[in-house]
């Protein structure tokens, strides 16, 4: 018997042990993990521990070994065939694709799991995806290749979703982006050496250390993210604005948009504090919708925002600006609120003959904001006296 299987699946282990080390400290951080990513991991470590089993049965006769045996390997099969669309999943959320996609492609990723539950219904009428001889040692069989194919699909998919959300953006978004493509290497490896031969199981240990560099692209990914709304943290803003300001093409406008909610005070002193975190997210929510996906959208503090981006001309900006308070009055209407949402947006536009630093443009915006925002409050007043 290969003894190998027994060292690769107790590394694995080990790795495993680790990432729930790093998840218990991110946990007692207060970092919230995407539920398809914490399903795919629980999966993983079951997936492990039934390869650990199956090779501490392979050869083994004894009363029941085979029922025994039998069940591991088909339930071996039902979780592995799970892994790749989780994946799909939570690369969706990651990569923020509109909601109407995601829904689409989530049936899509449904159904490679389906097909997998199916060849396992195939598997028990007589074709099958393995088979045990007479002493109990494992055997592929015809349908371990459809298998193998849709893990295969599944990771040329998820690749293929990576690199085109990152068509266009600056080389700092695509660097995030690619980062979550460091899953997928060790599984690919571990899926082309079992391919190719038999032996040691390399799966287990590389699924142990693809969820390792998961965790780790998620940790990166919650450090530049505000965990309220979705939208990038002044962390990771900064260092995107000064590359951007350095990059802007000769035919483009650069655009800064400060924006800040109209009365958002009230709102938390009215109706408490938790409906004024519903407001954030409100506005988040209209910003994105509004927005070019190669925009810099990040929430600068409390119920204020920055939008930073490229246009062809000074008319697409004000279109920008007319489209993100018509999106948050669709918000309003949608989600009939007791109070009126609004916002006040600042507006700086520069080329590259602008020689400031990221903090002086970000001043400018702000000044012209609350320029915008008292005159609100003068036509109010206005208003308020007839």
């Amino acid at each position: 018997m290969d003894h190998a299987n027994l060292f690769l699946d107790v590394f694995g282990l080990a790795f495993l042990f680790f990432h729930a080390l790093l998840c218990r400290w991110s946990y007692m951080r207060r970092e919230k993990r995407s539920l398809a990513y914490r399903i795919m991991i629980v999966l993983i470590a079951v997936y492990v521990m039934l390869d650990l089993a199956a090779w501490a049965l392979d050869g083994k006769v004894f009363p029941g070994a085979r029922g025994l045996y039998t069940a591991i390997l088909l339930l071996y099969f039902a979780v592995i065939g799970c892994i790749p669309p989780l994946w799909l999943i939570y690369c969706d959320d990651r990569l923020q694709f509109t909601e109407k996609k995601k829904r689409r492609r989530v049936i899509l990723y449904l159904l490679f799991a389906a097909v997998n539950l199916l060849s396992l219904i195939v598997h028990a009428a007589g074709v099958p995806i393995f088979r045990l001889t007479d002493e109990n040692v494992y055997v592929r069989g015809p349908l371990y290749s459809v298998h193998l194919v849709l893990s295969f699909a599944c990771i040329i998919l998820s690749l293929a979703l990576i690199f085109r959300q990152c068509r266009g953006l600056s080389p700092l978004q695509r660097q995030e982006y690619l980062a979550l493509s460091m899953f997928l290497p060790p599984i690919l490896i571990a899926f082309i050496i079992q391919a190719s031969s038999y032996g040691g199981s390399f799966l287990p240990i590389c699924l142990s250390i693809s969820a390792i560099l998961a965790f780790l692209s998620e940790q990166e990914h919650l450090l530049r993210v505000d965990q309220m709304t979705g939208v990038r943290n002044r962390f990771s803003f900064e260092p995107q604005v000064a590359w951007l300001m350095t990059h802007v093409p000769y035919n483009h406008v650069l655009f800064c948009l400060m924006i800040d909610a109209d009365k958002f005070k009230s709102i938390n002193d009215r109706f408490g504090h938790s409906e004024g975190d519903r407001a954030v997210r409100f506005i988040a929510r209209a910003l994105i919708a509004s927005c070019e996906r190669a925009d810099m959208i990040c929430r600068f503090g409390g119920d204020e925002f920055m939008v930073v981006g490229q246009r062809f001309t000074e008319e697409n900006v004000k279109q920008l600006v007319r489209d993100i308070h018509t999106a948050i009055q669709t918000v309003q209407t949608d989600e009939d609120l007791p109070y009126r949402l609004s916002v006040s947006i600042g507006v700086v536009l520069f080329d590259t003959s602008f020689s400031g630093t990221p903090d002086e443009l970000l001043r400018i915006a702000d000044t012209d904001m609350y320029k915008k925002k008292a005159e609100k409050k003068a036509l109010d007043r206005g208003e308020n006296a007839k």
